[in-house]
């Protein structure tokens, strides 16, 4: 699937207006994500900007742009369970060759990680109160380490056109009281925590 997401920093003065349009939505969801980044030694998938990561102990998410665009605000993502079965894991597989040419082929998710000496690049905790209106997503983060965030997303087939999506997301972001940030949360954890390997990655702000 596509996601076509815009991310914004909330400050105090973020909240009245916002409390106000999502007054308007259903609540959906509250969370507590606990994503653990992983990346080889030399940062090889930040450096191509792919982003994979176990998400709550449960499942595994790769997450990349498909055509390497300079705007950060859609990717493609799939997602594994830790024990897939033969097709998923094969498709795993198949997709980390795509970034990783000597990539060793495993069976699990953990067998993966430790044939491909993949490490722990960023560990992020992030309290999310999630909404939605039709296909519209927004959710309300409270990142440890980082502070208070908005993203607005819509997700698609990869087959979508992706332009009346991303006129949605736009125009629900119109007008906040915000400021939009062009990098993942893992990008700006690095920017603090691992300046380093922030500068070896290809979005920045």
């Amino acid at each position: 699937m596509i996601e076509v997401e815009l991310k914004f920093e909330l400050s105090p003065t973020s909240w009245p207006q916002l409390t106000e349009r999502l007054a308007t939505m259903q609540l959906k969801h509250r969370l507590m994500n606990s994503d653990i980044y992983y990346d080889t030694a030399d940062f090889n998938l930040l450096r191509q900007a792919v982003f994979v990561r176990v998400r709550n102990h449960s499942h595994l998410e790769f997450k990349f742009n498909e055509q390497a665009d300079l705007a950060h605000n859609k990717c493609t993502e799939y997602s594994f369970p830790l024990r897939p079965d033969a097709r998923q894991a094969a498709g795993m597989n198949a997709l980390f060759s795509r970034f990783m040419p000597h990539w060793r082929s495993a069976s699990t998710v953990e067998e993966a990680l430790y044939k491909n000496n993949l490490i722990i690049l960023a560990y992020i905790e992030n309290r999310r109160v999630q909404y939605a209106h039709d296909d519209l997503v927004v959710c309300v983060d409270r990142v440890a380490g980082l502070g208070n965030f908005l993203e607005i997303e819509i997700q698609c087939a990869e087959e979508d056109d992706t332009s009346l999506a991303e006129g949605k997301v736009r125009s629900f972001a119109s007008g906040l009281t915000a400021r939009q940030v062009w990098i993942g949360y893992v990008e700006l954890w690095l920017k603090k925590h691992h300046p380093q390997a922030y500068l070896k990655g290809k979005y920045h702000e």
